[in-house]
């Protein structure tokens, strides 16, 4: 970077250039590097704040992080709650986010700058990675074409674990709070708690929101769940961590032009669950394999074909699985909190190797439906006309194989 902060053009050339140094920028740019293509990954090199987590064993066996110790907390198990409670006897995690960091930036070309127009970018194949709304590419849909709905949360970390149900780890305690949103009564929030890198996080979460329920919304909720006071909480507090997170933004359409997208740019982001770091993990390879496939067909001398790698970001049988993802979505967004008691409570009654599919973006759709079609037979006659959303047709058309 040159002295009145601008990139001399060289620092931006080579084969493929990654801009968003975030972590599904930095994973691409891991993958890229593993397949020893010219790459570098463009960012303002900021902490990562966010807290990351994921089943455990999503992320295990990838050649991305072989050999790596990544985390900050590992479970064999974690406590949900909704009508009753489930120890969901499957491996889940917090990453530390420095070692992560750490991890996927070894050997990568890394510039420290801020680009928000890729036309100044040298490389043959640029790719976005820099979030949602992008701040290059600019934001894309949602299914209905309007602005996705929000997933929001405040998270409060304490310095020890507080008393009660919370005191364990904890993916979603959807009891009731006590309390609810002021002028949003009828949303209902959910609790998730669990140790992290500073303390213990406590967090009250809306799971999907239109339009979006501010973060600040929630600290009377979060109080009441704790039974005590917001200035008693906010006092406690180490650290506060507000989380906004688009549900349901959609891929990019298959004729877009510009940078290819990858990440939450590319609406990498479980539309029923707000989970994203296990998908930019897990596609990098995928998308580096096709970068290094297109690499290899073209001159040297002339750009990357993109669309062959839009393709790898989203393929179509991906694509077909995101409608259904969407229709759960859809699903759960329209139940209140006794409607998601009773549905989760059902899911989380099956099998672990049933339900675990449906908890990734890249399940095949036949799998994917295979799940939908044995929730459905499982659900309670009071949920099934919920899950068809008065659409018979529309919910068949979707589980066909």
């Amino acid at each position: 970077m040159t002295d009145d902060g601008t990139v001399a053009g060289d620092a931006l050339r080579g084969d493929v250039a990654v801009i968003g140094d975030g972590p599904a920028g930095s994973a691409l740019a891991a993958a890229l590097r593993r397949h020893g293509i010219d790459a570098v990954l463009v960012g303002p090199d900021e902490p990562w704040t966010a807290t990351y987590t994921t089943w455990a064993d999503d992320v295990d066996g990838l050649d991305l992080l072989a050999g790596a110790d990544v985390w900050a907390h590992r479970f064999g198990r974690i406590t949900v709650r909704f009508g009753r409670t489930h120890e969901v006897e499957r491996p889940y995690g917090v990453f530390d986010n420095e070692l992560l960091r750490r991890h996927l930036r070894s050997g990568v070309r890394h510039v420290t700058a801020t680009i928000d127009d890729a036309s100044v970018v040298g490389a043959r194949l640029v790719v976005d990675a820099t979030g949602w709304p992008s701040k290059i590419s600019g934001p894309t849909g949602s299914a209905s074409g309007e602005e996705p709905a929000w997933q929001t949360a405040i998270g409060i970390v304490l310095p020890a674990p507080p008393p009660g149900a919370l005191g364990v780890p904890t993916m979603m305690d959807f009891s009731d709070p006590g309390a609810t949103i002021v002028g949003r009564a009828t949303v209902p929030t959910f609790a998730y708690s669990l140790p992290v890198a500073g303390g213990w996080l406590v967090e009250e979460t809306v799971l999907s929101a239109s339009p979006p329920v501010d973060p600040e919304a929630l600290l009377p909720v979060l109080a009441a769940r704790l039974d005590t006071s917001v200035g008693e909480l906010i006092d406690a507090a180490v650290s506060i961590e507000r989380v906004r997170i688009p549900m349901g933004a959609q891929p990019p359409g298959r004729s877009e032009s510009g940078p290819v997208r990858y990440g939450a740019s590319a609406g990498m982001i479980h539309p029923a669950t707000g989970y994203s770091i296990a998908s930019a993990l897990s596609g990098a390879d995928r998308v580096a394999t096709a970068i290094a496939d297109q690499i290899a067909r073209t001159d040297p001398t002339e750009p990357i074909d993109p669309a062959p790698i839009r393709r790898a970001v989203w393929p179509d049988p991906l694509r077909r699985s995101r409608h259904l993802h969407d229709y759960g979505h859809d699903v759960l967004t329209g139940l209140d909190r006794n409607g998601i008691q009773r549905f989760f409570d059902a899911f989380f009654d099956l099998p672990v190797d049933t339900w675990s599919p449906y908890m990734r973006i890249d399940t095949q759709p036949r799998r994917l439906a295979a799940v939908m079609v044995r929730m459905f037979a499982v659900a309670p006659w009071s949920l099934r006309g919920r899950l068809m959303t008065g659409d018979l047709r529309r919910f068949s058309r979707l589980l066909r194989p």
